[in-house]
């Protein structure tokens, strides 16, 4: 390449070679100047473009850094938070597994409970125990841990700490199951024997215990002849208190010249009470009354030779010996 100075313009040839075309480019002189600022400003703006892109980049790169360092810093604290649920879920299931023990030593005392409810239920014996010999459970006690090395939790040890809690609830599920039939059971059983001994002629109808006459064959202190004496004569005072012997309704409340003032109970189940030769009657036809309460007082009407209480038990409507009813006193049946 040739350069031709002139005045004006300047001329470029490019002679490429032998047997070529010579190529000529004309440029204005002035173009010395321009060439060079443009190329400057060229190369300013590929400096300047490198160094936004530089920039962009460190910031594209500090972006980048800061978001790996936060979300590191955020899987970190997961898994921290993952570690600490982890170790709280074990504590959690140590605690269970002790309340289950618990619960069993509990379960036991209820079984006790239940034993006594039993016995209560079951008929006892003329020594006073009862006839169905069973035997106390004897309660298992929990127990605080005091010491021992610190040893990391193995997953083993926690599956078989799970399946062992596991197990222990299934048989506390079991258990309490059958002890609320057998509550149940016993329960009815109990509620049927008070109703029993509530509807059972028991007491003594006066605090005398006084018998002048009793059940059977005597002679009659009229007609001075062997006549059949259909209850007990228990000897009182005039205006002594008559109880009932058990709860019931009264189905007769009259007069006539042989029982005089008296009074007929029905205690249901065939049983009814008779109290003849009343001073006096507190209680109505249809009324519901309670053991042990007041429904006359004692005094001599009728056919009598003196103030006494003539008292029956009837079976069925037949007159029974009362003596093996007359088991306790009014007071003991309140305590």
């Amino acid at each position: 390449m040739k350069f031709i100075w002139g005045k004006k313009e300047l001329t470029f040839m490019i002679i490429p070679g032998a047997n070529r075309r010579t190529v000529r480019f004309k440029l204005p002189h002035s173009s010395l100047y321009i060439v060079p600022s443009v190329l400057v400003l060229v190369l300013m703006g590929f400096l300047v473009t490198i160094y936004v892109m530089n920039i962009h980049s460190e910031q594209t790169k500090t972006s980048m850094q800061q978001a790996f360092d936060g979300q590191e810093q955020q899987l970190t604290q997961q898994i921290s938070n993952q570690s600490d649920e982890l170790e709280q879920l074990q504590i959690d299931l140590i605690a269970l597994s002790q309340q289950a023990d618990e619960f069993k030593a509990k379960l036991e005392e209820i079984k006790k409970l239940d034993h006594v409810l039993e016995l209560m239920s079951q008929p006892e014996t003329t020594n006073g125990t009862s006839k169905k010999g069973t035997s106390t459970p004897l309660s298992t006690s929990t127990k605080r841990d005091i010491g021992g090395s610190e040893q990391p939790v193995k997953p083993e040890d926690v599956s078989a700490l799970v399946s062992s809690t596991k197990n222990g609830l299934n048989s506390l599920v079991t258990d309490i199951n059958v002890l609320l039939g057998n509550l149940t059971e016993s329960e009815a059983k109990i509620k049927e024997t008070e109703y029993v001994r509530t509807i059972t002629p028991t007491l003594w109808p006066i605090a005398s215990h006084s018998i002048t006459s009793g059940f059977g064959i005597r002679i009659d202190p009229f007609s001075l002849k062997p006549t059949m004496h259909t209850g007990y004569d228990l000897d009182g005072e005039l205006g002594d208190p008559v109880y009932v012997t058990a709860a019931g309704k009264v189905i007769t409340v009259g007069y006539d010249e042989e029982h005089g003032n008296h009074i007929i109970v029905d205690h249901s189940r065939g049983i009814e009470t008779e109290y003849m030769h009343l001073n006096k009657i507190t209680v109505k036809r249809g009324e519901s009354v309670t053991k042990g309460q007041l429904i006359g007082l004692v005094g001599s009407t009728g056919r009598s030779t003196g103030s006494h209480l003539h008292y029956e038990v009837h079976k069925s409507g037949i007159p029974i010996d009362p003596k093996p009813y007359l088991i306790t006193d009014r007071k003991d049946e309140r305590k």
